[in-house]
C-alpha cells in the first residue's frame, strides 16, 4: 500500500500517524527500506532497515499518541526514484505522560512498486535540519 504520487508519501503518512495505525504507517516503507531513528522518538540516532526494523520505528512513533503536520517543500521524480524534502511536527505523550513535540526537517527517497503505487525506500528524518547548514563550505582541494 503506498501513495498515488511521492509528493503524497509524507502526507500519507502523517495520516496513518494521526490515526494511530502502526500497519498502514509500516506499509508506507518498501521492505527492504532503510530509516534513520530519532534520538528524541527513539533514545539515540542509529539506522532501521527492513520490514521489522521499519515496523519498531513506526510503533515508536505511534506510541506517542501522535498528532502530526506536515509540509513537503520539494518533489523531484527520476524513473521510478523520486526524492522530496519534507518539514513535520509531531505533538504527542512521552513515556513519561508529558507532552513531547519533535519537529524537523527531512529528506526522503521514494520508489515506485509495480502497482504505481510509491513508498519511502530511505527516509532521514532530520537530514535537511537547517542546523547542519554552514555559511560556506569549507575550500576544496
Amino acid at each position: 500500500m503506498g501513495a498515488p504520487s511521492p509528493e503524497l508519501c509524507n502526507l500519507w503518512l502523517a495520516r496513518a500517524f494521526n490515526a494511530q495505525d502502526v500497519d498502514a504507517a509500516a506499509a508506507m516503507y518498501h521492505a527492504d527500506a532503510s530509516i534513520v531513528q530519532v534520538d528524541e522518538v527513539h533514545g539515540g540516532s542509529s539506522v532501521a532497515r527492513g520490514a521489522d526494523g521499519i515496523r519498531k520505528t513506526m510503533a515508536a512513533y505511534v506510541g506517542l499518541k501522535p498528532h502530526m503536520d506536515v509540509v513537503t517543500h520539494h518533489t523531484t521524480i527520476s524513473g521510478d526514484f523520486a526524492m522530496t524534502r519534507s518539514q513535520w511536527l509531531i505533538k504527542g505523550t512521552g513515556e513519561d505522560g508529558k507532552p513531547t513535540e519533535v519537529h524537523h526537517h527531512g529528506m526522503e527517497v521514494h520508489r515506485r512498486l509495480p502497482d504505481g503505487s510509491w513508498v519511502f525506500f530511505m527516509d532521514h528524518p532530520f537530514g535537511a535540519d537547517p542546523n547542519w547548514a554552514v555559511e560556506a563550505p569549507p575550500h576544496t582541494e
